[in-house]
């Protein structure tokens, strides 16, 4: 055991030697998880993580405060320790005001960001973190004003923040090729900057919907900046070095989610329009040969979820069209397509009075053909002790959002103890 690993279990003794001393209206849980992974290809150990997920929860007359510190140990690393939320509740009413750091889901969609776009994402592990997990918290106004069946939602984020993307580094990390002339033997992309914290750099979000019997469904739009930055100049420090400089840009979108029982099925819609949302154009005939452009983009979806021989199924249809689409258009240096089409499927169940549950979660890929399976196990051993397993496998072509990433397919497993 390391510095750092035996850091961690001093950390976590006094944590829970100290749960005794929690006031009556007060509480305090979360979980503790060993999480270990492997690369299939190169058969290296490439993750080894001790984490201390908690929640403190303190109730008063006037809401409630709840406060979720983060712990990670890694031997690569010193011990991180991340307010991951922290924010107070006040009950009125007919409204709710949450106010502070704090995570916001929106949408129908499993396992895609299409209308959920207030919490931005943490992308250092690509998408493999818990989708519990991988939505970062944003400093916040949160509104919910309730009438009957219906609710509006109003949310000031106060001031922006990122997606946060892999190291230079690391295993996700993709080094974009960029077609500059063979002279050309140095290039670099500069630390992306940031907006400034004014009134006018917020971000503002705003939402109408109605829980029913039968349909329940949700309007949401909102004044947003790319999570993830764009390229938006190039400049020369010598002869055979280029620089280029990062940038986020703001777009407006508006879009809305159902969901709806028919019979044993449920069906789940979602989309959104994105206005004059900025993206890149590379183009090495045109100088600068990287510049902004704003196109509209669609995105929609329709899932269903049913249970059937005894475990439970879903489905879903991701569709992504960009109008007036040109064949520069890059993401993060990637090319956009016109049309983007995407499928995910999910099959549980469970066995053993529900100790055994099976799963399996797949994106599928359609141009190029590409796909991450990640078939997992778990056991439950009760008194909150987990044990669990999986992989997560990388398939198709090279050129796909999850083939790229086929010398990155890995076995892992993970013990959790939630208190």
């Amino acid at each position: 055991m390391n510095i750092r690993q035996k850091s961690f279990v001093v950390f976590l003794f006094l944590t829970l030697a100290g749960l005794p001393a929690i006031p009556a209206n007060s509480t305090f849980s979360g979980m503790v998880r060993d999480y270990a992974a492997m690369r299939l290809e190169s058969l290296d150990m490439s993750v080894h993580e001790q984490t201390l997920d908690a929640f403190y929860e303190h109730t008063t007359d006037m809401g409630q405060l709840t406060l979720h510190p983060v712990v990670y140990s890694n031997p690569n690393k010193a011990l991180q320790l991340d307010l991951a939320e922290a924010y107070f509740d006040f009950y009125l009413d007919s409204a709710d005001v949450r106010v502070g750091k704090q995570k916001v889901i929106w949408g129908e969609a499993e396992g895609a960001f299409i209308t959920d776009l207030v919490s931005p994402r943490d992308m250092r592990s690509f998408i493999l973190a818990d989708f519990s997990e991988i939505r970062k918290a944003v400093p916040a106004i949160k509104v919910d004003y309730y009438a009957g069946p219906y609710t509006m939602q109003g949310i000031w984020v106060t001031h922006f923040i990122p997606t946060s993307l892999p190291a230079s580094n690391s295993m996700w990390a993709q080094t974009p090729t960029l077609p500059f002339p063979p002279a050309i033997t140095s290039v670099t992309f500069t630390t992306p900057s940031m907006p400034a914290t004014t009134l006018e750099n917020s971000e503002f979000f705003l939402s109408l919907g109605r829980f029913g019997n039968a349909v329940s469904w949700k309007l949401n739009g909102g004044y947003v900046f790319t999570d993830e930055p764009l390229a938006s100049g190039v400049t020369a420090p010598s002869s055979s070095a280029r620089e280029i400089s990062q940038s986020y840009e703001r777009y407006g979108f508006i879009g809305g989610s159902f969901n709806t029982a028919l019979g044993g099925l449920v069906l789940r819609g979602e989309t959104a329009l994105a206005l004059d949302k900025p993206m890149n154009s590379l183009d090495t005939s045109q100088n600068p040969p990287i510049t902004i452009e704003k196109h509209t983009q669609v995105q929609a979806l329709v899932g269903l979820d049913w249970n059937m021989l005894g475990s439970q199924w879903s489905t879903q249809y991701l569709m992504v069209y960009t109008h007036d689409h040109t064949a520069s258009l890059v993401s993060q240096m990637k090319p956009v397509k016109e049309f983007a089409h995407t499928f995910t499927f999910r099959m549980q169940d469970t066995f053993f009075d529900e100790q055994l549950t099976v799963r399996l979660f797949t994106y599928i890929e359609v141009e190029p053909l590409n796909a991450l399976l990640r078939p997992s196990i778990s056991y439950n051993f009760g008194n909150g002790v987990l044990l669990e397993g999986g992989l997560d496998v990388f398939l198709g072509d090279k050129d796909g959002t999850f083939g790229t990433y086929a010398s990155n397919s890995l076995a892992w497993a993970a013990l959790r103890w939630y208190f």
